[in-house]
């Protein structure tokens, strides 16, 4: 099982990536025109790169939590098996529609929810099912659990209410009145991010107590404070998105605070979670690239913070809200932090997968995976540049002129040309790792805890 959803969490990541620079091709004026008559301008493109990069986090975050419940509880029962095919039926059915359906235009036209409604479907009971395999498992004993159980109940739960909740636009009271269904997409939008960002730190806690074996990581006042205030953060951290729409400024404060609040409190896990080095065991190189992944992802945060207050700051917002400055702060996120916690969790679950030091040090930790982690920062540091460069310009030339300055002429280069460079470091780590996805997993006993 562990197998099968890290190939379908990287299968997601290069059709993200496929996409992606499509999309990025659609920005250079010669080549816009034959894109389009291929049924592949952005129109199609972007909500297939949402879609799939939106899998991916999923997906990636429930490998993790798989591994704690196999860990845990053993090797699942008929009934959790039973459970865990439907569910990856229901979610291949909604990926291939997807691929069919997006190319030829036939999308809701909604905001990172772009697919027909009745593709979302099989998404929702696909998940229903992971969660009642989830909360089967966890239920007896569970206000005596880690943290991450309680960030992992939640992100499941949350989803299942905030994906219904984006669909709330086919009811004729909300699609009748387009301010409250700006309002109400938005707000589902917030929350559905919330939902993948408690999935994902979960995925961090649990792997830094796995890795240094300390089990006060998951215990400690800070990961129970960053839990409540993550909790009370995805009511409410949708709200810069809605400052130009009819809202009370009370909103906005809280919105504001508890946002700030909770990224402080990630830096400080993160920095505690860093300075706890993995304890001894055979498979100490394979630990070194998890931890390799989890700094960056710590120096990523502290630098996204500073750009997320910015973006926070009403005036401020009024200026590069639209512009590729919050497209700079949404890739940073989803990839210098989610998909660096992600990796790691991966590489760390290949590693107990594959026992053994041979395949530590020569492929989940070898010269081209250290190579390739340098090109993703490399390039993910001059597209995030790119993009805050190319924003802030939007922003001062709205400041005189018009609402919508033309594009800066040199960014489709420079965009292809970084994402393209992105992209295939990306596809470099894949490749260094891919000879264990064609393997059969081996028989490995895993220690069960209460």
């Amino acid at each position: 099982m562990l197998l099968l959803t890290t190939r379908c969490a990287l299968t997601c990541v290069v059709l993200s990536l496929l996409f992606g620079a499509l999309g990025a091709l659609t920005y250079v004026p010669a080549l816009a025109g034959a894109l389009g008559r291929a049924h592949l301008s952005l129109v199609q493109l972007r909500p297939l790169h949402t879609t799939f990069a939106s899998a991916w986090l999923f997906l990636a975050g429930t490998t993790g939590l798989l591994h704690y419940l196999f860990q845990t509880f053993g090797e699942p029962g008929l009934g959790d098996r039973r459970r865990f095919r439907f569910q990856f039926i229901c979610f291949g059915i909604a990926g291939a529609g997807a691929l069919l359906t997006l190319p030829l235009g036939i999308t809701s036209g909604r905001e990172y929810l772009g697919l027909h409604p009745l593709l979302s479907l099989p998404i929702w009971l696909g998940w229903a099912a992971l969660t009642w395999t989830f909360l089967a498992k966890v239920r007896h004993g569970y206000w005596q659990r880690p943290v991450y159980v309680h960030m992992w109940t939640v992100g499941l739960l949350l989803f299942l209410y905030t994906f219904a909740e984006g669909h709330a636009y086919l009811l004729p009271a909300v699609r009748s009145h387009p301010i409250v269904d700006l309002q109400v997409q938005w707000k589902s939008c917030g929350t559905l991010v919330a939902a993948f960002n408690q999935i994902v730190y979960g995925c961090l806690l649990y792997l830094g107590e796995q890795r240094s074996g300390d089990r006060r990581i998951a215990q400690s006042r800070t990961a129970f404070s960053l839990f409540g205030v993550g909790l009370l953060n995805s009511f409410t951290n949708y709200a810069h998105h809605t400052y130009h729409l009819p809202q009370t400024h009370l909103v906005k404060w809280i919105a504001f605070t508890v946002s700030m609040l909770e990224i402080l409190l990630l830096a400080r896990l993160l920095t505690e979670i860093t300075t706890r080095g993995p304890r001894r065991a055979p498979n100490r190189v394979r630990l070194d690239v998890s931890g390799h992944l989890i700094g960056l992802a710590k120096r990523w945060n502290l630098f996204l913070l500073t750009l997320a207050i910015l973006i926070s700051v009403p005036p401020l917002n009024a200026l590069i809200h639209g512009t590729h400055v919050v497209m700079a702060h949404a890739m940073g996120s989803e990839l210098a932090i989610d998909s660096y916690i992600l990796f790691a969790t991966l590489a760390w679950i290949l590693g107990r997968i594959f026992p053994s030091r041979e395949i530590g040090e020569e492929i989940l930790a070898g010269p081209p995976v250290r190579r390739a982690l340098v090109s993703i920062n490399g390039f993910l540091i001059a597209l995030v540049a790119l993009l805050l460069v190319a924003g802030l310009r939007t922003a001062f030339l709205r400041l005189g002129g018009p609402t919508h300055p033309d594009l800066w002429p040199a960014f489709p280069y420079a965009f292809v040309v970084v994402g393209s460079g992105l992209a295939i470091g990306i596809l470099r780590l894949l490749w260094a790792w891919s000879p264990l996805l064609s393997l059969s997993a081996p028989p490995v006993c895993l220690e069960t805890t209460p």
